[in-house]
């Protein structure tokens, strides 16, 4: 089975690598753009599972006469999707701060570990991983879109030297 996997890996490489250098360069150039893709895509996905569920569900009211348990976890879903197409700036607005909330008690625990352990590098971590949060918190959504832009450029990045690697093994 890990054999298989491995082959699998290896055969799709160049496919994953031009994924990784297309999706890399959608979020460098219109990180907002892609954050808006991506909650379509989100919502696009609830509301599928929702209406596979409702049908299948369906199916099975056809031949019992009563409907099941599917059918309320299909509306469910279709509510999450719908909600989610509304919502998605809200919640994407939102992550980020709560994100900065949650690096700077991080940072404050390090920071209490490198005062009672008198470690320079942990201080330093600490002081870094603080600075972060508090970025995060009073500056989100800017932070979060140069982050983005920071994820894509390594995507980038590891797309082009994984194609390379992929010819000089072939070679």
């Amino acid at each position: 089975m890990f054999q298989t996997f491995r082959e699998n890996f290896r055969r799709h490489t160049l496919l994953r690598d031009a994924v990784f250098i297309v999706i890399g360069s959608a979020i460098v150039f219109n990180p907002g753009a892609f954050f808006q893709f991506v909650g379509y895509l989100i919502a696009g996905y609830l509301m599928l599972l929702g209406l596979i569920n409702i049908y299948d569900d369906y199916k099975i009211k056809k031949q019992t006469g009563s409907w099941g348990l599917g059918f309320v976890t299909g509306l469910i879903f279709v509510v999450l999707a719908v909600a989610f197409l509304f919502f998605a700036p809200v919640i994407v607005s939102i992550l980020p701060f709560l994100l900065g909330i949650s690096i700077v008690i991080n940072g404050l625990v390090q920071l209490t570990f490198a005062l009672n352990t008198r470690q320079t590098g942990a201080l330093i971590y600490s002081i870094l991983v603080l600075i972060a949060g508090a970025v995060l918190v009073f500056n989100p959504f800017k932070s979060l879109l140069v982050l983005m832009q920071v994820f894509g450029f390594i995507l980038i990045f590891m797309g082009v030297i994984e194609i390379i690697g992929h010819f000089r093994n072939k070679a």
